[in-house]
């Protein structure tokens, strides 16, 4: 049978895959793609409709080379947005969970953020009234918690499962101290939610594409109660995460809520009853009633909402109006504020009639389902038409709102907002909605149950349109205000006023944007969103949305060049750190300059200058560099732009760096601090990462290592470093940690706080979504390891220097390979660290690391028995450190050199190599290199003492 013969071009949706010529077209236009994604690609189209594995991607991506799953994630992720700039459809590239990924003809319609994980707004276990009937429920419930790490809350909806959680949850955190994290998972739409829920309340954001991981690293750092309220609908998620969770943790316990079983390993199913109602039949007195937790319950909340007291005459009708509830607590709660305006038969008679109407619908439907809903429909049917449209309105609300904010969603009905606020009156006193208070001021809640129902009668009536396009209106004017406010508020003051909108503006933008409500409206949202996102520093909704917002400007004909301008700056602003494709970020930068000069917005062309002078600097592209700095200071300084003229020195001191020169690199810098340290006028803002920071922390280091006063330089960065910590900033975290503090506090062997430091540079990465800087943190892991002495492990090294090789291309840093080229030699694998220096020699080292690049590799040398060729590399590596002065490099390979002399019984040469070295430093000498040289020095003396010692005795 002859074998089958792989087509020349694979056809999918509306591209054209041209296998040989390794080109793609949608139509007649072509779609650029980067090498990696072009061979991931390739192999899927090769097996056009079946299942390719993620070894043969890896395999065809990154052949021979160690790769983790996140990058095969990353490049997948990069493929899929490239295709749908090019057709919105959906996603051609369909995932089959922990196997692999396929290539389909038909796409898969992409998801709505409709219920999306960040919904869920805090960890704090929710606010618990007074607990009635449950005591215990609840004491049994904590043994079992007590013993077991599954416990699974089962009933009905209503039955009170949420607050026999929240009550065993608080009991654990104050008798066990043990904290506990509460996530709401009733508001989740879909299971595909349920794992970005829990990342996005451990402060993990939104939009990574495995956060597994990370939630597993965090949860395990101490013993924790995990509590999931509402899994029914998502049982299948949340069992998988149970079980994931349990496996990689050792003192994590999961406590949760659902109507159903989970069916999960090691799941302790704990079963909870309705209320105790009196039996029927007899005709009680009120005591004998209250001995009975259902009616105690409603007796209760009736007084709480008013001046209420049980009679024997109506004892009897409240003991049946528990009975027709069913027991359940959330529908005696609804009912409760009714005894204050009927007579409990009225009561009762109105609750029959409404359960008449029901169960005529929905026969199927449980008889304790059947009941809430009819006490919803009920409740409803009991407001006044203003109060039922602001009912409706309130439920777009997903958390506390303002009065305000509720006028601006029902404009639409024309009502006084005396009426309005009556309406929020009557509904507070019905029970449907409640009242917090926060920052002296009142919001009001509608509870999860109530505004599902609401918003269902709101589709139902038809205003879901107007309400939403209402809603982002206000969400666009709220942050219209917030960039008005940014210039004049405090930091600290804007941070609180506006952090916690972020899913506000999540929401508004996936209607507008996304489910194509309003699209111009969804770019300015996106627009005015941009300074909350890099505060936040959520980098993944900033790319994510500019990108979207970019692809619906072009597909709705918008000639708005000021709001594009914009979103091309949003989106160059994050492309800049987090971009594996280099000329794909350059040509993003290049369309910013160019329409801020077509627009003649200097401000704007400043910013896309700084963003693309980074990437100049970058190897293979530094030759356009100093022009596109020269451009950058003429437009700093036509438009009095002093943060830009700013980044233009930072800049220009990281050029050179690269050059070596670092007398120009300390004059640039501390003149820099002193202007940034004078500004008091605000303008020492962030630009990306904090400039001040930055700064101290790119002086220092370059004090270490060019100076002859590392001391100073190791105590700027340690200071920056607890800078970095304290500005709750996550870029200016990751950039700093990664650009320089690191490396120092690895050269100085703190590994106290250069541990510290890379536990918080992980978790950061984890947060803020940005996995393409995981090979930089696991790269210091690796080499703090081996060079504290904690853990040997050859292998785990190697697989590092591999994910630096092939990740973002900010990652070249030689100083990386440097610095796991001595964790290797610190654990006596040569070889290994042999391989590490031949790549590097072979592509080029750069012009800073070389003379240390050398020390290390006569350190190779030496222990081959190649002395005299060590002694050549150490002499060429102290003249190169000399000729650059880099006085940390210099020092090295003069202690190195001199101890090989001392080897050889050459004490004078070896003098006179590291003598004059080492004299000239004027502090650090509690630093590791100056204790080694100095140790050196002195065994140089003793050696010739006893040499003069032993003349003498020989005469």
């Amino acid at each position: 049978m002859a074998s089958r013969q792989p087509p020349e071009m694979v056809a999918f949706g509306p591209f054209r895959l041209h296998l040989k010529l390794r080109r793609l077209f949608r139509d007649e236009e072509e779609v650029r793609l980067g090498n990696r994604a072009m061979e991931l690609l390739i192999a899927l189209a090769g097996k056009k409709g079946e299942v390719v594995t993620k070894r043969d991607l890896f395999d065809a991506a990154w052949p021979g080379i160690f790769i983790e799953d996140g990058n095969l994630k990353v490049t997948i992720a990069s493929l899929r947005r490239t295709l749908r700039k090019y057709s919105a459809a959906g996603d051609y590239i369909k995932t089959f969970s922990n196997r692999g990924y396929w290539l389909s003809d038909e796409a898969e319609g992409i998801a709505s953020d409709e219920g999306n994980p960040q919904s869920i707004a805090s960890t704090q276990i929710p606010h618990l009234g007074n607990v009635i009937g449950r005591a215990d429920e609840i004491a049994e419930l904590c043994k079992t918690v007590g013993i077991g790490r599954l416990t699974n809350i089962v009933g009905a909806g209503g039955i009170g499962k949420t607050t026999v959680a929240i009550a065993v949850a608080r009991i654990v955190e104050g008798e066990e101290e043990v904290p506990v994290t509460f996530v709401d998972l009733s508001r989740i739409t879909d299971e595909e939610y349920v794992i970005p829920s829990l990342a996005a309340v451990l402060g993990i954001n939104s939009g990574s594409q495995d956060r597994l991981d990370a939630i597993s690293s965090t949860l395990a750092k101490r013993a924790t109660l995990l509590v999931l309220d509402t899994c029914e609908h998502v049982s299948n998620a949340v069992a998988h995460l149970c079980e994931v969770v349990l496996r990689r943790t050792e003192s994590v316990r999961i406590l949760c809520t659902s109507r159903q079983v989970l069916r999960a390993k090691h799941e302790k199913v704990v079963w909870l009853a309705p209320l105790g109602v009196p039996p029927a039949g007899a005709a009680p007195a009120a005591e004998e009633v209250l001995a009975y937790p259902a009616p105690k319950l409603l007796v209760e909340r009736a007084s709480e909402a008013g001046d209420y007291k049980l009679t024997d005459g109506e004892a009897g009708t409240v003991a049946e109006i528990c009975r027709r509830l069913g027991g359940l607590p959330l529908a005696i709660e609804l009912i409760a504020p009714r005894l204050l305006v009927e007579a409990a038969a009225d009561v009762l008679r109105e609750l029959d009639n409404r359960f008449a109407g029901f169960t005529g619908r929905e026969l199927e439907t449980p008889l304790r389902q059947r009941t809430l809903l009819a006490t919803l429909e009920w409740s409803y049917a009991m407001l006044t038409e203003s109060e039922a449209a602001v009912l409706r309105a309130a439920s777009i609300f997903a958390q506390p709102f303002e009065p305000g904010a509720l006028l601006r969603v029902i404009s639409h009905h024309h009502f006084d907002p005396a009426l309005v606020f009556d309406a929020l009156a009557g509904l507070r006193s019905k029970s449907m909605l409640s009242i917090e208070h926060a920052s002296d001021e009142m919001r009001f809640r509608l509870l999860d149950s109530t505004r599902a129902f609401a918003a269902n009668l709101l589709e139902i009536s038809g205003e879901v349109e107007q309400v939403s396009a209402a809603y982002a209106r206000y969400v666009l004017e709220v942050f219209e205000k917030s960039i008005t406010e940014q210039a004049r508020l405090p930091a600290q003051k804007w941070y609180t006023t506006y952090a916690t909108r972020a899913e506000e503006l999540r929401k508004a933008i996936t209607w507008a944007l996304y489910q194509s409500g309003d699209t111009l409206l969804g770019l300015r949202l996106v627009v005015t969103g941009l300074p909350l996102w890099h505060e936040l520093s959520m980098m993944e909704d900033a790319r994510r949305n500019c990108e979207e917002a970019l692809a619906a400007y072009d597909r709705i004909s918008c000639s708005e060049s000021a709001l594009k301008l914009k979103l091309l700056l949003g989106l160059a602003a994050v492309t800049r750190f987090v971009s594996t494709d280099t000329d794909e970020a350059i040509a993003t930068f290049e369309k910013a300059i160019k329409l801020s000069r077509d627009v003649g917005d200097k401000d704007a062309e400043c910013q896309g200058l700084v963003a693309l002078a980074s990437y100049r600097l970058l190897p293979g592209y530094r030759t356009a560099a100093q022009e596109t700095l020269a451009q950058l200071k003429n437009a700093a300084m036509q438009s009095g732009n002093r943060p830009a003229l700013w980044e233009h020195e930072t800049l220009l001191a990281e050029m050179d760096v690269i050059q070596s020169d670092y007398p120009a690199v300390i004059a640039r810098l501390e003149r820099l601090r002193e202007q940034i340290r004078n500004a008091s006028d605000g303008t020492a803002s962030r630009f990306d990462a904090d400039i001040r920071i930055r700064t101290e922390n790119t002086l220092g280091a370059a004090q270490w290592l060019g100076s002859q006063r590392p001391g100073t330089g190791l105590r700027r960065v340690q200071t920056a470093a607890h800078w970095a910590l304290e500005a709750h900033h996550g870029w200016t975290l990751i950039y700093c940690f990664t650009r320089g503090i690191l490396f120092i506090l690895s050269e100085c062997r703190d590994y106290a706080l250069g541990g510290h430091c890379l536990a918080k540079l992980r978790e950061a990465i984890d947060r803020y979504e940005v996995p393409t800087w995981t090979p930089v943190a696991v790269c210091y892991a690796e080499a703090f390891d081996a060079l504290s002495g904690s853990r040997r492990d050859p292998d785990a090294i190697m697989r590092a220097f591999d994910q630096l090789r092939t990740g973002l291309p900010q990652h070249g840093r030689h100083v990386y390979y440097a610095l796991l080229t001595r964790a290797l030699h610190e654990i006596g694998c040569v070889d290994e660290a042999a391989r590490i220096l031949n790549y590097v020699f072979e592509i080029g080292p750069q012009r800073s690391m070389l003379p240390e690049l050398l020390r290390l590799k006569a350190i190779e040398e030496r222990s081959k028995g190649r002395d005299d060729d060590a002694h050549l590399t150490l002499s060429r590596a102290l003249a190169i450190a000399e000729d650059h002065g880099s006085w940390a490099w210099r020092l090295r390979a003069a202690t190195d050199l001199a101890s090989l002399l001392l080897e050889k019984f050459q004490v004078n040469d070896a003098k006179t190599v590291l003598e004059p070295v080492y004299g000239q430093f004027l502090d650090g000498f509690v630093t590791p290199d100056l204790q080694r040289a100095n140790k050196v020095l002195d065994d140089l003396n003793s050696s010739d003492l006893m040499s003069t010692v032993g003349v003498a005795a020989s005469r």
